[in-house]
């Protein structure tokens, strides 16, 4: 079956949705590129970690020459912190490893969830390609092992050194697939 058909034997309609699915998961290629470069500090500004001491000492005197006191508070009023809402007055950055892992774990499994999906569609219109049966098969193994890697690797982002080297070592080759899958798709809608 899968012999005698491909995406150059679609109708007009077809070779359409067909279009602009491919159109669509080349938009999340370019997406998740353009973000992963953006997070990797390639492009835009460094952020300074320096700590701003002249704008500091320039508030602490303009507050010690007012002539009330400055108002400090949200609500106007004191609030108690106590066990049941100190969770609320936790400054940031200070999460628990378990903290950190259980919310990693859980952007780990929406990624895993999502790139299952378009592992399934882009897959299932790759497979009519004209592309030669082996290739398919190489480029199937990379893509869900990709998909694979980049999961684990996000689940032990800040909790595991190799963590963030997982999700390179896994992103990479899931972008790489999506281009090129998409792009061979590509090459048979415009065949007759």
């Amino acid at each position: 079956m899968f012999n005698d058909f491909n995406l150059t034997k679609l109708p007009p309609y077809g070779k359409l949705f067909v279009g602009i699915f491919t159109f669509l998961m080349l938009a999340v290629f370019l997406w998740a590129a353009t973000l992963a470069t953006v997070e990797s500090g390639v492009f835009g500004d460094e952020k300074s970690e320096e700590y701003d001491y002249q704008a500091d000492m320039e508030t602490i005197l303009s507050d010690d020459q007012a002539v009330t006191a400055p108002d400090w508070s949200d609500s106007g009023e004191q609030e108690p912190i106590d066990e049941s809402n100190a969770e609320e007055f936790k400054e940031p950055g200070e999460e628990s490893a378990w903290e950190t892992f259980e919310d990693n774990l859980k952007l780990s499994h929406v990624h895993l969830n999502g790139h299952t999906a378009l592992f399934f569609g882009l897959g299932a219109i790759f497979l009519f390609s004209t592309v030669a049966p082996r290739t398919k098969k190489l480029s199937l193994w990379i893509f869900g092992v990709a998909i694979f890697l980049h999961a684990v690797g996000l689940a032990g982002l800040d909790s595991c050194i190799y963590g963030k080297i997982l999700s390179y070592i896994g992103g990479i080759p899931l972008l790489a697939m999506i281009l090129y899958m998409s792009l061979r798709i590509f090459a048979d809608l415009r065949k007759r």
